[in-house]
C-alpha cells in the first residue's frame, strides 16, 4: 500500500494521476483530475483495465513497454496516448509513467496524464491550413536536400519535394537555371524573393538563409506559393484592358476620321494583333449581303505570297457583321492557320465590340456622304449644283495645261419654260427639267460636267477646248438635244434653249467671272434670238459685250 504522505499528495495535486497494477494493468487509484479527464467516476475506473479507456493501438504499445520495464526492474517513459471520453470525444494526453513498488512489494505504475488536446487540435488545424492552401514550406541543408517540408502548392510540387529528400534540389532542377540560381544565391547568404515557373505552375518563391552558430549559412527556409491562377487572372485582366484600350482608341478614331479607309486599316491591324490572327479582312456588302469590295486587309500568313490565293483556306475562322444584324453594311472575316486554337467567347466579344464601333462609323460616313452629296447636287435632276459646278470650274482653272488648251463654259436657259409650268403644271415642268438634264449629259463630251444652277438654268464646264469653234460644236449638239420633242402627260412638247459661251484667257481666269461672262452672253442671245448661241466678247469693241456666233 502507498504511504500516507503519498496519499495526501495523490489527492491534493490538481493534476491527473493514475495508479495501475504493473501485472494486470487495472486501475488501483485515480484522483479527481484523472476522473475528469476521462469523464468517469472513481468507481467506474478503479478495478477496471486501463486499456478500456485507451485506443487499442496505444494500449498495445503501453503493454509492451510495461513488460520491458518489469523485466528490467525499473523504467520511466513518456508517450502520447488517446483516451476515450464518455461523451465520445477523443482526449490527447501525454502520459509520463514511472515503475514503483508498494509496501507489499507489488510493482505498479504511477502515471501523470497531461491533457494536450487543445495543442493537438491547434497543430491539426495548422496542418490542415498548410496542406489545403497553395503554399509549400521546406527547409534545405547546404547541399540542397529537403530536410523538412509541409504543405503543397501543387501535387507536382509535393512529388518534386519528396524526390529532393533523396537527391539535391540543385540536381533535380539542374535543367532549370532560374530555380538553381535562386537556391545558390540563398545558400550564399542572399534573401531571395522572385517568381519562378516550374512543374507547369507559377510560384512566388521566398528563400531566407538561416545562420548556424558560427554565423555561416547552415540552412535555407523556403516558402513557395502557387500563384498560377492569380497570374492567369492578371494576364486576362491585362488582355481585357488592352482590348478595351484598343476599342477606345478605335472609337476616338471613328469620331475624328474624315475618310473611312484609315479607320478600316486601323481596325484590321488591331484585330490581327489582339486576336493573334493570320488574316483579317473587311468586305463591303451588296444588297444580297455578298462581297462587293475589299475595304481593308491585314495579312500575316507565313507562306510565300506566290502561293497565296484570295480564296480563304479551311482554317479557323470568325465572321462578324458590321451594322445591324438584319441588314449589315459590311463584314469582318478573321482567320487563323489550320490547327490553331479556336476563337474564345472573349475573342468573339472583342471582335463584336470592334464591329460595333465600325458600324457606327460606317453609318456616320454614309450620312455625311449623303449630306455632302445633297449639299453639292440638285435634288430634282441629280446634277451638280451651282456650288459644286463652281468648285469644279475653279479646280479646272488651277490645273496647268497647254497654252492652246482652255476652259469653256456653256450657260443654258430654256426658252418658254414658264409657259410649260403655267399650262401643264409644275409636275410637267419638273419632268421637262429631268429630261433636259439627261439630254445634256448625252450631248456633251464624256469628260464635260453638266450642272443645274437654278430654275431652268444649266451650265456645262468643258476642259481642253482648243478654240471657240470647238465650244460652238458642243453648243450645237446641246441645242439639238434640247429641241428634241418631249412627251409630257400624253402631249408632245418642243422646247428650245439659249446658250451663252465663254472661254478662259488671261483676263478670264476666275470661276465666277467666267460663269458670269457666259451668263451675260446667254441673256444677249435670248434677247436677240431665242434658241441661238452667242460667245462672250469683252467690252471695248464698239461697246458690244458679246459677239453673235449663230
Amino acid at each position: 500500500m502507498t504511504q500516507p504522505e503519498e496519499a495526501d499528495i495523490f489527492e491534493v495535486l490538481d493534476i491527473a494521476i493514475v495508479e495501475t497494477g504493473a501485472l494486470d494493468h487495472r486501475v488501483r487509484r485515480a484522483n479527481a483530475a484523472a476522473c475528469a479527464l476521462s469523464g468517469s467516476t472513481p468507481d467506474e475506473l478503479i478495478g477496471r483495465s486501463w486499456g478500456g479507456s485507451c485506443f487499442q493501438a496505444d494500449h498495445a504499445r503501453m503493454d509492451a513497454q510495461a513488460r520491458m520495464y518489469l523485466a528490467q526492474g525499473q523504467g520511466r517513459t513518456r508517450r502520447l496516448i488517446r483516451l476515450r471520453h464518455r461523451n465520445g470525444a477523443t482526449i490527447h494526453a501525454v502520459a509520463t509513467s514511472v515503475l514503483r513498488t508498494d509496501a507489499d512489494g507489488e510493482p505498479y505504475f504511477l502515471t501523470h496524464l497531461q491533457n494536450v488536446s487543445e495543442e493537438i487540435a491547434a497543430q491539426d488545424q495548422l496542418r490542415l491550413v498548410v496542406e489545403n492552401t497553395p503554399v509549400s514550406m521546406f527547409l534545405l541543408d547546404r547541399d540542397g536536400h529537403v530536410l523538412v517540408s509541409a504543405g503543397s502548392a501543387t501535387p507536382q510540387t509535393a512529388a518534386g519535394l519528396r524526390e529532393t529528400r533523396e537527391l539535391s534540389i540543385l540536381r533535380i532542377f539542374a535543367d532549370q537555371p532560374q530555380v538553381t540560381s535562386a537556391v545558390r544565391r540563398a545558400l550564399a547568404g542572399e534573401r531571395v524573393d522572385q517568381m519562378i515557373e516550374t512543374f507547369g505552375r507559377c510560384l512566388d518563391l521566398h528563400l531566407v538563409p538561416i545562420p548556424d552558430p558560427n554565423g555561416q549559412v547552415g540552412s535555407v527556409a523556403a516558402v513557395a506559393t502557387d500563384i498560377t491562377e492569380w497570374q492567369q487572372a492578371l494576364a486576362d485582366l491585362r488582355l481585357r484592358s488592352a482590348e478595351q484600350a484598343t476599342v477606345a482608341d478605335l472609337g476616338q478614331s471613328a469620331l475624328e476620321a474624315r475618310e473611312p479607309a484609315a479607320l478600316w486599316n486601323q481596325a484590321v491591324l488591331a484585330l490581327a494583333d489582339q486576336l493573334r490572327a493570320d488574316l483579317v479582312e473587311i468586305h463591303d456588302l451588296d444588297a444580297q449581303e455578298g462581297r462587293s469590295a475589299l475595304l481593308a486587309r491585314a495579312d500575316r500568313r507565313r507562306e510565300p505570297a506566290s502561293e497565296r490565293t484570295d480564296t480563304p483556306r479551311p482554317d479557323v475562322r470568325l465572321t462578324v457583321p458590321i451594322g445591324r444584324p438584319t441588314s449589315p453594311l459590311a463584314k469582318i472575316e478573321i482567320h487563323r492557320q489550320p490547327g490553331a486554337a479556336p476563337f474564345t467567347e472573349q475573342d468573339q466579344r472583342f471582335a463584336r465590340s470592334v464591329a460595333a464601333v465600325l458600324g457606327s462609323a460606317a453609318l456616320r460616313f454614309r450620312m455625311e456622304d449623303e449630306i455632302r452629296y445633297r449639299s453639292l447636287h440638285d435634288g430634282l435632276t441629280g446634277l451638280p449644283n451651282r456650288t459644286a459646278l463652281l468648285d469644279h470650274l475653279e479646280q479646272a482653272l488651277r490645273q496647268p495645261r497647254q497654252t492652246d488648251r482652255r476652259i469653256g463654259v456653256l450657260f443654258i436657259d430654256l426658252d418658254g419654260f414658264k409657259k410649260v409650268n403655267d399650262t401643264l403644271g409644275h409636275e410637267a415642268g419638273d419632268r421637262l427639267l429631268r429630261a433636259t438634264a439627261a439630254r445634256l449629259n448625252t450631248a456633251v463630251r464624256p469628260g464635260d460636267v453638266v450642272g443645274r444652277l437654278a430654275g431652268d438654268e444649266f451650265a456645262v464646264v468643258c476642259e481642253d477646248i482648243p478654240s471657240i469653234a470647238d465650244l460652238e460644236a458642243i453648243a450645237d449638239r446641246v441645242l439639238a438635244a434640247i429641241a428634241t420633242p418631249c412627251r409630257l402627260f400624253e402631249q408632245s412638247t418642243v422646247s428650245t434653249g439659249s446658250i451663252g459661251m465663254a472661254l478662259s484667257d488671261r483676263d478670264l481666269h476666275d470661276a465666277d467671272a467666267l460663269l458670269n461672262a457666259a451668263d451675260l452672253a446667254m441673256y444677249t442671245a435670248k434677247r436677240h434670238q431665242p434658241g441661238s448661241r452667242l460667245a462672250y466678247r469683252r467690252p471695248g469693241h464698239g461697246g458690244r459685250a458679246v459677239q453673235r456666233s449663230g
